[in-house]
């Protein structure tokens, strides 16, 4: 199996697992779990996916190095050639209610690539949704010529499922939304004049994965995260053609000492420079 097929395998799998460890795990009253068996769950569905990632990576990848969130960061990472970022469970309090906005994120960096980030191989899997989107996917391009877009061509990903709709429509995460968000949908309206609506779900990958599904436009995160939570989102968002990049316009950098990443955009190409003029105005 080459790395593409690999990680796509391997996040459909621990997608699969997470479903049955919800399945699986009754707290005493369904329709109102304590705070401890919420805690239970998501720990319980960290591990386990977690576990069957890191010895799925040892057995067809055995020279290679994991960094895992819910692993102690491995110091060999900073001398190896091939490192996988994983996240086993992204969006672990959506998880833990049973809600659909839960991703598994399966990433591989490599020193010498010359690819975006240095993630040569990806793959996000959505359970609820029964979705695996990866850098295995073959994907066609068709150009498109559209005025609204400041008379440039974009390209849109054939297959897409884009809604008829009118308005545009950012996703969020529901504790930290980005700061400048009602800049941007004042911005966004007087741009494209057009109806800005928001929308609020948890993991990175599901939010990626439901802007390629045509429910949503832009994700925007100001606040900052790990490399966990956007590697495997990057370069799948990037196969499908969206734009991906740090909230100041430049590119990611991974596999560094410092694992923090101070935030991403993630949207269709035509929604890049109103949202970037927004943040420069912030920055």
């Amino acid at each position: 199996m080459n790395d593409h097929d690999l990680a796509k395998k391997l996040a459909a799998q621990a997608g699969e697992i997470l479903l049955e460890v919800l399945a699986t795990y009754k707290p005493h009253d369904p329709e109102n779990p304590t705070a401890n068996e919420i805690k239970a769950i998501g720990d319980l569905g960290d591990r386990t996916a977690n576990e069957f990632l890191i010895n799925q990576l040892k057995l067809h990848r055995p020279d290679d190095v994991v960094l895992s969130e819910e692993s102690i960061d491995p110091e060999a990472r900073h001398n190896s050639q091939r490192v996988w970022i994983i996240d086993p469970l992204d969006g672990t309090a959506s998880f833990s209610r049973g809600y659909p906005g839960f991703a598994v994120h399966v990433a591989l960096w490599e020193t010498q690539a010359n690819t975006p980030g240095k993630i040569t191989a990806a793959a996000v899997s959505v359970p609820v949704v029964k979705t695996t989107l990866s850098t295995a996917d073959q994907v066609h391009f068709v150009t498109e010529f559209d005025s609204a877009v400041h008379g440039n061509m974009h390209l849109q990903a054939v297959g897409w499922t884009l809604s008829a709709r009118d308005d545009i429509r950012i996703v969020t995460s529901a504790s930290n939304p980005p700061t400048q968000l009602d800049a941007m949908c004042s911005a966004l309206r007087n741009d494209f004049n057009q109806d800005v609506t928001v929308e609020r779900r948890g993991s990175v990958g599901a939010k990626m994965a439901h802007i390629i599904r045509g429910n949503a436009d832009i994700y925007v995160n100001t606040r900052g995260f790990n490399e966990w939570d956007i590697a495997a989102p990057l370069a799948v968002a990037r196969h499908y053609g969206l734009s991906v990049l740090l909230p100041d316009g430049s590119d990611f950098e991974f596999n560094q000492v410092n694992v923090e990443v101070p935030g991403a955009i993630i949207c269709r190409s035509r929604y890049t420079n109103s949202i970037l003029q927004v943040l420069a105005e912030k920055l």
